[in-house]
């Protein structure tokens, strides 16, 4: 076995620790993430009258246009000679 082999077989066993801690910290992150959405899904039900203006709220002065924002350009088709 010459010595860069023998560097590789001790680098591997740092690589495993390194993606035991990636794997655990991934299950954390998505027990964390899952927990959160649950607490959310949960108390939204509770919080729908709180989310309803009363008597139109920020939209109550706005009202709808008649006429189109955009406006199409007339153009005069020139007879190709």
């Amino acid at each position: 076995m010459n010595p860069t082999c023998a560097e590789a077989m001790g680098n591997m066993s740092i690589c495993y620790i390194l993606d035991g801690i990636l794997i655990l910290y991934g299950i954390i992150l998505t027990i964390l993430y899952c927990r959160l959405r649950i607490h959310q899904t949960t108390k939204a039900p509770a919080n729908n009258a709180e989310k309803q203006p009363a008597e139109g709220g920020i939209y109550a002065g706005l009202s709808s246009h008649t006429t189109d924002t955009y406006e199409t350009i007339k153009m005069d088709k020139k007879p190709i000679v």
